[in-house]
């Protein structure tokens, strides 16, 4: 049998015991000895919005592209619309999904009103809280799928999941053979880096990001335009909110921007709502 032996408690280091002294020796000292940081004097500097030129659109011939999953986070698989040689429609469903933040979405509901429903009373406000987190609740419910979409016209020539699996954005799901000429290839300028290509809209969609240039599906007037909307800002006038970025212009309008790319190594590419008109108000240090 091993025996085993208190070790004794190890002292202060010397080193520490002296830099706590130091520390409250200087909390104490008198008024006149402390050190006074000055505060950061700041001025208020305009920057303007430019409009990026240069985006290159091709009409791509017959081609096979790669839907790829491109939500807000994981999801799994849970049903499978489409099999190989299918004709599809554009908007037709290919997929359901199960995403993760759907589901923690829902815990979180559930957890919240099962606490208010353990701690309901005679209280009206209490009564008001519990129905509308019990609607909120069967709305997700009943909405608790999320269906992916064909975005372009074609035939499904490879199906690359399969029920049950966890996919992550970027993740490739489907072939899917284009046989008329209904998709562009879109190329950034050359003094431009694109990571992360807009989201298509109500008249273009988002196909797939190749290297280099992504390919879009629609009428090519719309498309143009959803690149025109683009503007290229200063780096310090974007700023950072958790997960948002925004900008705020001379008349303290703030507007939230989507970061999709640089330009010229100090310019930030960014996609607002709707076109930036005015000058950028931001601060820099005198």
């Amino acid at each position: 049998m091993e025996s085993t032996s208190l070790r004794p408690i190890c002292p202060v280091p010397r080193s520490i015991i002296l830099a706590v002294m130091t520390f409250f020796s200087a909390c104490s000292a008198p008024e006149g000895a402390k050190e006074v940081i000055p505060p950061i004097e700041r001025e208020t500097v305009t920057a303007h919005a430019s409009e990026i030129e240069g985006f290159r659109f091709e009409v791509s011939p017959p081609d096979t592209v790669s839907l790829q999953w491109s939500g807000e986070g994981s999801a799994v698989v849970t049903d499978i619309h489409v099999s190989i040689g299918q004709e599809i429609g554009e908007g037709d469903t290919l997929f359901l999904l199960l995403e993760d933040i759907h589901v923690v979405e829902i815990e979180r509901l559930s957890m919240e009103l099962a606490m208010a429903s353990a701690m309901l009373s005679s209280d009206s406000l209490l009564h008001m809280k519990v129905d509308s987190l019990t609607l909120l609740l069967d709305s997700l419910l009943s909405n608790e799928k999320t269906l992916f979409l064909s975005p372009v016209d074609g035939t499904a020539s490879g199906i690359l999941i399969e029920t049950d699996q966890r996919i992550r954005p970027g993740n490739a799901v489907l072939e899917l053979s284009v046989a008329s000429s209904l998709l562009f290839h879109v190329f950034p300028p050359d003094d431009c880096t694109v990571n992360f290509w807009p989201s298509g809209g109500s008249d273009i969609r988002f196909v797939e990001e190749r290297s280099g240039y992504a390919v879009y599906s629609g009428e090519l007037s719309a498309i143009e335009v959803r690149f025109s909307e683009l503007a290229a800002v200063p780096r310090f006038a974007v700023y950072e909110s958790e997960l948002e970025s925004y900008v705020i212009t001379v008349d303290h309008d703030t507007i939230p921007v989507v970061r999709t790319g640089e330009k010229d190594n100090n310019l930030v590419i960014v996609l607002p709502p709707e076109p930036l008109v005015s000058d950028l108000r931001t601060w820099a240090e005198k």
